[in-house]
C-alpha cells in the first residue's frame, strides 16, 4: 500500500497467533494502513482499530472493503476470497465541547483566533471580521441550517458587508445547495467553511494538557496554525432517476475548492469527480448512523470510482438516502437526498 509505517501480515500474523484465540478482541490504536486488523479479520479474531489520521482511516477502510482480492495468509498463491464481516466507522466524541456550550463567549472568541479573525461587538449573528469578510461561528451542538445563513446574509446586507463565511462543524442538507444562491441574490459573497475537528486541533497542541479554550496566543500562532486548516465545503451534485421501485444515482459534479494540494494535481485532472477516492451510500438514512450499503472505491488495479449506484427498494414510500464522498486528500463530502418510491 506505500504506507509509511506499514508492517507485513506474516509478522502480524505471528503476533496474533501467539497471542489470542479467535473470537479475542486485538486492538491497534496508531492502526495506520491497517495491517493488525486485515489480519486480525483474516484469523476470524473481532479488532478496534484507531488513528488521528483522516488519510490513516481511508486506507483501512478500502483495505477491509477489498479484503476479498487479498492475499491468503497461508497460502500466498490464493487470494483470501471473502468478505469483510461488518464494521462500523465512528467518530470520537468530543467531549471539549461540553464545556464550551457553557462558555459561548470564550468559544466564539476561541474559534476566531484559530481563524485569524477579529472579534466584533454590536451583531447578533457576526461574530468577527477577518479582512473584508464578515465571520459567523456555527453552533457547538447542531447542523448549520438555511435559516441561520439567511439571517447572516440579511444582517450583512444591513450592514453593508459585501462577503462573509460562515463557519460550521456540521451542515443541513440543504445549505450547500441553497446558501450560495441566496447569498449572491442578496449580494453577498458567500463561503462555507468547514471546522477543522477538536482531535485534529488536539494533534497539533500534543504536549499541551489543557482546555483548549484557554490556550496561550503565542502558542496558537506558532504552534497550532502551522497544522490547522479551514477548509470551504466542497461541492456535490447528484443526479437521480426513479423508475417504480428501482432508482439510480449518478454523480454529476465534485467541486473542490482551491487548495495547495489541489493546485499540485490540477493540470492532471479532466474531470473533477477523478478527485473521489470512495463513496458510498445508505439507502434508508434515519438520521442517525450512517449504513454503507453500497460502496465503489479506486485501487491500484482498478483506479476509477463508478459514478452510478443502483438499488431497488422492496417496499413503496418516502426515503431519505445519505451519500457520502471522500476526497483523494481525505476530505468527507455527505449530501441527503429525499426520494418518493412508489
Amino acid at each position: 500500500l506505500d504506507f509509511p509505517t506499514q508492517k507485513k501480515e506474516d509478522l502480524l500474523k505471528i503476533f496474533i497467533l501467539a497471542s489470542s484465540n479467535p473470537g479475542d478482541i486485538v486492538a491497534d490504536f496508531f492502526c495506520g494502513s491497517g495491517t493488525t486488523l486485515a489480519v486480525a479479520e483474516k484469523l476470524g479474531r473481532r479488532w478496534i482499530g484507531c488513528d488521528l489520521s483522516k488519510f490513516a482511516i481511508q486506507v483501512t477502510r478500502k483495505r477491509l472493503l477489498d479484503i476479498y482480492n487479498s492475499k491468503d495468509l497461508f497460502n500466498e498463491n490464493k487470494k483470501y476470497g471473502k468478505p469483510a464481516r461488518p464494521f462500523e466507522l465512528w467518530n470520537i466524541g468530543n467531549y471539549e465541547t461540553v464545556y464550551w456550550q457553557e462558555k459561548q463567549d470564550e468559544y466564539l472568541a476561541f474559534m476566531l483566533k484559530l481563524y485569524q479573525a477579529q472579534p466584533l461587538t454590536g451583531f447578533r449573528y457576526i461574530h468577527g471580521r477577518k479582512g473584508d469578510r464578515a465571520v459567523h461561528i456555527g453552533p457547538l451542538n447542531a447542523p448549520v441550517t438555511m435559516e441561520e445563513v439567511e439571517k447572516v446574509i440579511i444582517e450583512c446586507r444591513t450592514n453593508n458587508f459585501t462577503k462573509a463565511d460562515v463557519l460550521g462543524w456540521e451542515w443541513s442538507y440543504e445549505v450547500n445547495e441553497l446558501a450560495k444562491t441566496l447569498a449572491k441574490k442578496n449580494g453577498v459573497d458567500l463561503k462555507l467553511i468547514q471546522i477543522p475537528s477538536v482531535n485534529e486541533i488536539k494533534s497539533a497542541l500534543v504536549g499541551f494538557d489543557l482546555n483548549l479554550l484557554k490556550v496561550p496566543d503565542e502558542v496558537v500562532e506558532k504552534d497550532l496554525l502551522k497544522h490547522i486548516r479551514f477548509s470551504e465545503v466542497a461541492y456535490l451534485e447528484v443526479e437521480t432517476v426513479v423508475k417504480g421501485k428501482e432508482i439510480t444515482l449518478k454523480i454529476t459534479d465534485f467541486q473542490i475548492p482551491p487548495t495547495p494540494e489541489l493546485t499540485e494535481i490540477v493540470n492532471k485532472i479532466k474531470d473533477p469527480r477523478e478527485l473521489i477516492d470512495y463513496w458510498a451510500v445508505d439507502w434508508d438514512y434515519k438520521g442517525d448512523t450512517f449504513h454503507n450499503q453500497w460502496q465503489s472505491f479506486r485501487t491500484k488495479k482498478n483506479p476509477k470510482v463508478d459514478y452510478e449506484a443502483k438499488h431497488k427498494y422492496e417496499t413503496g414510500g418516502e426515503y431519505q438516502i445519505m451519500v457520502k464522498v471522500i476526497d483523494v486528500f481525505g476530505n468527507d463530502t455527505n449530501k441527503i437526498l429525499k426520494v418518493s418510491i412508489k
